[in-house]
């Protein structure tokens, strides 16, 4: 479906693990009209007539004649930006043509990208990555994801590129969600977490003040191997700048600051160590409507 010029109204997905955030630009302009919904509801037989029913609720909700969607997406992705070889937190997606398949569904221009990448480009747009030559977007929620924006343009590798959460770690033979054995998100995500609350019988939201001496060495490990995994990203992409995101930084008491740390004491010296900065997201969910734009302006 080709367009002459940027469609005006568009509506913004953003997909995680767990929730939904929708929103949407009106006039090409970023709102602060939002909603959450349950990743769930995807994860049924038909999820793309599911994403056809929120997508249309979103628009009915807030009284909106749009001419686009975009949406990120927590998969793997082929070339085409179309086709799910991917999603373990949402295997109903896997083998679907998404985007061919929901604009059929809507009869709009629909745009894929990769939930992070998305993120990232919203960041760097109007965030913490503000006018940065080169960006790295770390998220640390359900899984461990992360997008790299050379001049504004995502790195793709040969297809998938940057998963982060899927390098190999410790050895220990821990499965992976992804079916590998000893992945970084085996070991350091939100599905850990949700292991820790239960074997110590605390609400996830509360581990990183919980102050249980018992648990304390199993979140210092947490820490430790995310931010390996950072000062690794790093130090083979030497970015201007690194954006860490998600919903795990955000939770009560986890430990910014020696978490910031951790990946300073292991960047090669002098460079990147002392050229590279470290931020913290800044838009939130946000992020995704301002990186919309740049994707449509690529691709449409």
């Amino acid at each position: 479906m080709f367009m002459t010029k940027l469609p005006q109204n568009i509506i913004v997905a953003d997909i995680g693990g767990t929730k939904m955030a929708l929103g949407h630009l009106q006039n090409i302009h970023a709102t602060t009209a939002s909603a959450g919904v349950l990743t769930d509801r995807l994860r049924v037989a038909d999820p793309i007539a599911a994403l056809e029913r929120i997508i249309l609720e979103y628009a009915n909700q807030n009284q909106l004649e749009f001419d686009a969607v975009v949406l990120g997406v927590p998969v793997s992705l082929d070339r085409n930006m179309d086709l799910v070889l991917s999603g373990p937190n949402i295997p109903q997606l896997e083998g679907l043509k998404l985007a061919t398949l929901l604009q059929a569904k809507l009869s709009k221009p629909v745009r894929l990208e990769r939930d992070i990448v998305l993120l990232t480009l919203g960041e760097q747009h109007s965030g913490a990555a503000l006018g940065a030559s080169s960006a790295v977007g770390v998220f640390l929620g359900t899984g461990v994801g992360a997008g790299f924006l050379i001049a504004g343009k995502p790195y793709r590798g040969f297809s998938v590129g940057m998963e982060l959460g899927h390098i190999p770690i410790h050895g220990r033979g821990k499965i992976c969600v992804c079916g590998n054995l000893d992945c970084l998100e085996a070991y350091a995500c939100g599905h850990t977490l949700n292991e820790l609350g239960k074997q110590f019988d605390i609400p996830v939201s509360e581990l990183f003040s919980a102050r249980n001496k018992n648990l304390i060495p199993a979140l210092q490990d947490f820490v430790r191997d995310q931010a390996f995994a950072i000062a690794t990203t790093i130090n083979l992409i030497d970015p201007e700048v690194c954006v860490i995101g998600g919903g795990i930084p955000l939770m009560q008491d986890f430990p910014k600051e020696k978490f910031k740390h951790l990946i300073f004491d292991h960047l090669r010296r002098p460079y990147p160590k002392q050229s590279v900065k470290i931020v913290w997201a800044q838009l939130g969910s946000s992020a995704s409507l301002y990186g919309a734009l740049a994707v449509l302006e690529e691709r449409l």
